[in-house]
């Protein structure tokens, strides 16, 4: 008995030694870098955001430059499991006029793990012929864009908190895809189905001294409206946020760049519906 648990107990050190990546495997230490997401540190690892949530135990998508954020690439990530990956999901060739939204919804995949899956920096670059990996149980069909609220105009802003993007629609095809900044840690933009309830070319904020240009009201925090608007200007002429666009930043608003702001003040109308998910 002696000599077997002699054994035993050199076979376990030998293994110890030949596997010890696989036996004591670490999570990564991610440092939080300018501009930097959730979603963004994801993909780099090929980990889904929502498994970096759990592991870091955080309520939201709010994240700050300098954190450290344990990446768990044991969990079942694309990064150590490429095999069961391969063998759960399914392929899907792009056709012609197909946007990486509208395969997420034929497939009931979320658009953050369909572009995971695949490895894309920039869910708005897909092309026809395309192989695309349809992760299996990829999340909950984000379907609540499929049918725009105002079929009149044809139009409508859907805007991804974990994204930190914003996606334009109109006539049911993909027009624009955009950077955007959400609120942050506390004064986080309320998701749900809103409209756009006024305009103005450059609306003034009393309770910060803040202008902000190309504003679109979409919904009422109490006494004080938030909306879409550009990068925001401080009394002193300088830019706020500038640089930071992609990082929930904001005190409520949906930000975007100056010239995406006019565009999008130009193209919508009073009424046109905004959508806003995780």
């Amino acid at each position: 008995m002696a000599r077997k648990l002699h054994l035993a107990l050199i076979l376990s050190l030998v293994l110890a030694l030949i596997l010890p990546t696989a036996v004591f495997a670490d999570d990564i230490i991610h440092t939080v870098q300018p501009g930097e997401n959730l979603f963004r540190i994801g993909l780099k690892y090929g980990v889904g955001w929502q498994a970096i949530m759990q592991a870091n135990g955080l309520g939201s998508t709010n994240i700050y430059v300098g954190q450290q954020l344990k990446i768990p690439v044991g969990a079942g990530s694309a990064a150590t499991a490429p095999v069961a990956a391969a063998a759960s999901a399914s392929s899907y060739t792009v056709q012609r006029g197909d946007t990486l939204f509208r395969v997420s919804l034929k497939f009931g995949v979320t658009l953050g793990a369909l572009a995971a899956a695949n490895n894309l920096s920039d869910p708005t670059r897909i092309y026809a012929g395309q192989a695309l990996v349809i992760p299996a149980g990829g999340g909950v069909s984000i379907a609540v864009a499929a049918a725009p609220a105002a079929p009149a105009t044809d139009k409508l802003i859907l805007v991804d908190k974990s994204e930190q993007r914003m996606y334009v629609y109109e006539g049911g095809g993909l027009k624009w895809a955009w950077v955007t900044s959400t609120g942050e840690r506390g004064r986080e933009t309320a998701i749900g189905r809103f409209s756009v309830l006024n305009k103005i070319p450059n609306a003034y904020a009393y309770t910060w001294n803040l202008q902000m240009p190309y504003w679109l009201g979409i919904y009422w925090a109490g006494s004080l409206q938030n909306g879409i608007h550009a990068l925001p200007i401080l009394s002193n002429g300088a830019t706020l946020w500038q640089g930071y666009l992609g990082t929930p930043v904001s005190y409520g608003c949906v930000i975007l760049s100056t010239e995406n702001a006019q565009t999008l003040y130009q193209w919508a109308e009073v009424g046109t519906p905004v959508h806003i998910q995780w």
